[in-house]
């Protein structure tokens, strides 16, 4: 036995190497709250932990809850492998520069050097048990955040609420689709619902356009894509995940307004008000025909009476 058990990584969490020159530094626990928030939501299911959009923005999320100061998600990454059970893992032929002792500065420096970092295995185990988690969780919010430990409160609950959602609205694809009957849902505010919608579909699609392929996602989790609604929500009060796509900003406002549409084989419908002999509607006209990008599972492809729908009432 190593002794590396629940309580020995709550006493290494009661006391994690921050800087306190300027007072207390969150970056460490900010980090760790943020990698658990992903284990919980299930985008992390191995013991490998990458500098991603999605944990960028996890971090930021939390870090304006707690303080004022610029975020910087490079320096935890980094710096926390000093608390000893963090460890981090190099890029082919980049194991020298890792091994330095000057500091990589810099989320692109770090990304180019760090393939991902890795916890403890003893501790990446305990982080995947419901209790265990989260007694790790309120140690680190009693330790570091205690008088925001209600704004921290909110947004974990607030993440978990948004996290079912999205699952739920994954569920749904087990029932017919209706076009104007969706499944009735109580305490779910417009924050959640849009947040969840946007979940599902940005996963499904991958943030890709599902018809010119753009793919852009920054380090703070914004996307050039968006998760749009075949059936506008207005209308159907419909977030069926067969009733979304994910749009670049310039295909979705164009969809939206009919300028094209979606056939029964999941290809491009460029609509006759397009011109192909003038230069920026023929960036629409090329389409024509093509077939869009689709989630790897069938039942969670965009509906055929969805697509029907917008052929009918918004295709000009």
């Amino acid at each position: 036995m190593n002794g590396k058990n629940l309580q020995y990584y709550v006493e290494k969490m009661k006391r994690l190497k921050i800087d306190r020159a300027h007072g207390p530094a969150p970056h460490k626990p900010v980090l760790l709250l943020s990698v658990i928030a992903l284990i919980e939501d299930g985008q992390v299911t191995e013991n490998r932990i990458e500098l991603c959009p999605e944990l960028a923005e996890a971090f930021i999320r939390y870090w304006s809850r707690v303080t004022d100061r610029k975020p910087d998600i490079s320096l935890p990454f980094f710096h926390l492998k000093s608390d000893k059970f963090w460890h981090l893992h190099p890029n082919t032929d980049y194991e020298k520069a890792l091994q330095v002792a000057n500091p990589l500065k810099g989320i692109s420096r770090l990304r180019e050097v760090v393939s991902h970092a890795s916890l403890d295995d003893e501790l990446f185990l305990l982080l995947t048990d419901a209790i265990d988690r989260e007694t790790i969780r309120q140690t680190l919010i009693r330790t570091y955040f205690h008088e925001h430990r209600e704004q921290v409160g909110e947004l974990i609950a607030e993440a978990q609420q948004i996290g079912a959602y999205r699952e739920s609205l994954i569920d749904e694809v087990e029932s017919p689709f209706s076009t104007s009957k969706p499944r009735r849902r109580t305490g779910v505010n417009t924050k959640v619902r849009d947040a969840g919608f946007r979940q599902a579909i940005m996963r499904l699609y991958d943030y890709t356009c599902a018809v010119c392929e753009l793919r852009i996602v920054t380090m703070d989790g914004e996307s050039a894509t968006e998760a749009a609604h075949i059936i506008p929500f207005r209308v159907s009060q419909n977030d069926d995940a067969r009733n979304g796509i994910s749009l670049c900003k310039l295909h979705h406002w164009a969809f939206d307004r009919g300028l094209f549409s979606l056939s029964g084989k999941h290809r491009v419908i460029v609509s006759g008000l397009m011109s192909d002999k003038r230069p920026t509607e023929w960036r629409l006209t090329e389409l024509k025909d093509k077939p869009i990008q689709l989630p790897d599972r069938v039942k969670l492809r965009p509906a055929q009476e969805a697509m029907a729908w917008h052929r009918d009432n918004v295709l000009r």
